[in-house]
């Protein structure tokens, strides 16, 4: 798919390995890409209860090209072999997220089953 230096300098080398194992075939997809992190809220309905939110990274987001529908991919480096993986998806019903967890070991990865979201 092509060296890391074609990047924006925000990916890490994860990254980059990540879009070169999965969205190789369709990089021509890809509407944004950037870090995102978590933030710890408190439900409204019920204080004793926390939930996730996604937080994303203005200063580490970077257009790539304008496309009739949104896929967008967002990035949380955990460790040097873990990296949790947003992604946004522009459906004609609305919108889609989906976030998981990867592992990578021996040049490849593996995708934690349940979902972050």
């Amino acid at each position: 798919m092509g060296d890391a230096k074609n990047f924006p300098g925000f990916l890490s080398d994860l990254m980059v390995k990540w879009l070169d194992f999965f969205e190789r075939e369709t990089v021509d997809k890809i509407t944004y890409l950037g870090l995102f992190t978590w933030k710890d809220t408190v439900s409204k309905k019920n204080a004793k209860k926390t939930k996730k939110k996604v937080v994303l990274d203005a200063n580490n987001k970077i257009f790539i090209r304008t496309l009739p529908s949104e896929y967008s991919i967002y990035f949380n480096e955990i460790s040097e072999s873990c990296l949790q993986v947003l992604i946004i998806q522009d459906l004609e019903i609305g919108f889609k997220r989906t976030a998981f967890e990867y592992y990578y070991s021996d040049e490849t990865f593996s995708k934690e089953r349940k979902e972050l979201m």
